[in-house]
């Protein structure tokens, strides 16, 4: 049976189909950089989400760090990473090395509080 968007049956369906997440935001890792011929030369994405993970685990809304395909952002030599938490707002940053990674974490956790 078909169900039409405007029917009241389509809503329940739609409504039972959604969950709340356990938890609050999302941070994104560019997988795709590291394999970018022009992407950064030592930097790897899981030692990115592993800086992300030990850094922001402490703010006050809990966020999955995950890795992702391409961000659309593809800066030169280096990796993109982006913050988005449920109240809407959307970080995003660049990073050539692990010292840039851990700054760009310190940034989003003192952007994020």
């Amino acid at each position: 049976m078909a169900l039409s968007p405007d029917s009241d049956e389509s809503t329940e369906v739609i409504d039972s189909l959604l969950v709340k997440p356990k938890f609050g935001g999302v941070a994104m890792v560019c997988g795709e950089c590291q394999k970018r011929s022009n992407g950064p030369s030592k930097l790897k994405a899981k030692d990115v989400r592993k800086i992300l993970k030990g850094e922001l685990h402490h703010l006050p809304v809990r966020l999955r760090v995950v890795q992702c395909s391409c961000l659309g952002l593809c800066p030169k030599k280096a990796m993109a990473a982006a913050v988005v938490v449920a109240s809407g707002r959307l970080l995003a940053a660049e990073m050539h090395s692990e010292a840039q990674a851990r700054q760009a974490a310190a940034d989003f956790s003192r952007s994020l509080r």
